[in-house]
């Protein structure tokens, strides 16, 4: 029998696709949902959210990475996702994940980069009993809604209908008044505080969400939690700067903590 992994491309429903990836030889059913962040797609800047799941299949795990509807393509620049869609997609993969043979339904867990981490932990406090495990990536805390709201893009996005923003070295994209609105009243902490699951966050000091981190990972109730801070590692942990040992670090923390505790 062949050890080598498979993935392929899987549609969830007519419109939401992804990638499974399956674990050669013994498999004991552990499975990881992917969530990528705003206007990414399932393999992530840098491709680390598919490297990943090249790691966990070595490891024994299974993974869903997910396209979130209008928005995962790392090429679109028109955005027509919102939180309510994320949620919704978030919902329907993990119900995918649970319906494929073998896998084993209380050993699921969650990884989310950024926005993804937004999505992680709001569907996990609202399904506390879904998720395991999870790991979040740059996460944002606090009032997202006053986050997301405060930026002069999202400000006409709010009073004309959309907006575009240049993002330096990426690309242009537009926004709708939707996609802000659906941020109304989430909060990140006051989530996280109702995931009863482990949960580890790392984050790099240069990057551009500031946190107390502390305070973040105290509104964790169950355990184990941990937090790592990777210095001078960006929002992106320097993906294409492979050099400095941030994105082997990444990915080599998380993996070592999804065997721990999922």
């Amino acid at each position: 029998m062949s050890t080598k992994s498979e993935e392929r491309m899987v549609s969830i429903s007519a419109d939401l696709h992804g990638a499974w990836v399956h674990p050669g030889g013994a498999w004991d059913g552990r499975a990881v949902l992917f969530l990528h962040g705003f206007a990414d797609d399932m393999d992530s800047v840098g491709k680390l959210s598919r490297r990943l799941s090249e790691v966990l299949a070595e490891q024994g795990i299974a993974s869903l990475r997910i396209n979130f509807r209008g928005e995962g393509d790392y090429d679109r620049t028109d955005i027509d996702s919102t939180l309510d869609t994320r949620k919704a997609d978030t919902e329907q993969a993990w119900a995918f994940v649970t319906r494929q043979p073998g896998v084993a339904a209380g050993r699921i867990g969650a990884v989310g980069w950024s926005l993804g981490a937004t999505t992680a932990i709001v569907v996990g406090a609202e399904h506390p009993e879904w998720f395991r495990t999870m790991v979040v990536w740059a996460s944002p805390t606090g009032d997202q809604w006053a986050a997301m709201a405060s930026s002069e893009t999202a400000q006409r996005a709010l009073r004309e209908g959309q907006a575009s923003q240049e993002w330096p070295h990426w690309k242009t994209i537009t926004t709708k008044r939707a996609f802000y609105e659906s941020f109304r009243g989430v909060d990140v902490d006051a989530s996280l505080a109702r995931y009863p699951g482990a949960f580890l966050s790392v984050r790099g000091s240069l990057d551009h969400f500031t946190a107390n981190e502390s305070d973040f990972l105290n509104r964790a109730p169950g355990l184990p939690r941990e937090s790592v801070i990777l210095g001078g590692a960006s929002h992106i942990f320097n993906v294409f700067e492979p050099e400095t040992g941030h994105p082997a670090r990444l990915l080599g923390l998380t993996s070592d903590w999804l065997q721990r505790t999922l």
